[in-house]
């Protein structure tokens, strides 16, 4: 399987569409920056947002925005896959289904590590070069937000790729993750609020955990799900378990699928 990742790894440094990615959302934060230190110096005092704690805010308080972008990454290595003929032509050179998937969460998995540190260091150096230090919203809450996300990422992760390769259309796997992570668990919270086992069980997944479990992020306060030991523990735990079980789905799905 290391031969297959090399290879892969190898394939996706020489091929444009992780750097196209980092790219333009490296630009985006940079020019979110740039925007909002612009306005301030426009308007001064009247102008609230031009500070780090508002920049950092857009990021802590949106904290599936990173599992979001996790399979975006996997969607993107690997959307086409099975239509170009790739999985085909690396099955037939005897490489288990199973270690390939495995191999593609690895080399999916590094390229949005990387991607992270870049983005993230242009974000928070931009902010810091160019906007008003001041504000609840620290770099603090938000670089203790990434071990937070991190595992939850990554589950979201293998489950982009799981959901594009075992369906028929890239479209329609999209759709199906989308469901996966936001629909099903509002589905849940809202069951959940007569049944008291269903609301137990939705509380787990970060939909609404990060949503309704007291997380107020504002231009007056800085209270995050993983402030506390148990909260962030909450976050880890909810990572690895959704690690293993799409991991598990994925092996299970992409044998039975047809190539």
């Amino acid at each position: 399987m290391m031969n297959y990742v090399k290879s892969e790894i190898y394939r996706v440094t020489h091929s444009k569409g992780i750097y196209c990615f980092t790219a333009i959302l490296a630009g985006l934060s940079f020019l979110l920056n740039a925007v909002l230190a612009w306005f301030g110096k426009m308007d001064g005092a009247s102008f609230p947002y031009n500070t780090t704690s508002f920049s950092y805010s857009n990021l802590v308080a949106n904290p599936m925005i990173f599992c979001t972008m996790g399979a975006v990454v996997g969607i993107i290595l690997y959307e086409g896959n099975r239509k170009n003929g790739n999985l085909k032509n690396t099955i037939a050179f005897g490489i288990p289904r199973t270690k390939v998937f495995a191999g593609e969460c690895i080399v999916a998995a590094i390229s949005a590590i990387v991607s992270l540190i870049i983005v993230l260091a242009v974000y928070i150096v931009s902010a810091i070069i160019l906007l008003e230090h001041t504000g609840p919203v620290n770099l603090t809450d938000l670089l203790t937000e990434i071990p937070a996300v991190f595992l939850l990422a990554v589950a979201c992760l293998i489950s982009g790729i799981v959901c594009i390769e075992a369906f028929g259309k890239d479209s329609t796997g999209i759709i199906v993750w989308f469901i996966i992570w936001f629909i099903i668990p509002k589905v849940f919270f809202y069951l959940g609020l007569r049944f008291d086992v269903i609301y137990n069980i939705a509380m787990w997944m970060p939909e609404n955990f990060f949503g309704t479990s007291g997380m107020i992020v504002n231009m007056s306060q800085s209270i995050t799900a993983w402030g506390t030991s148990e909260g962030m523990a909450k976050c880890i735990i909810s990572g690895i378990i959704g690690i293993i079980v799409f991991s598990l789905s994925g092996v299970v799905l992409l044998r039975k699928r047809e190539l």
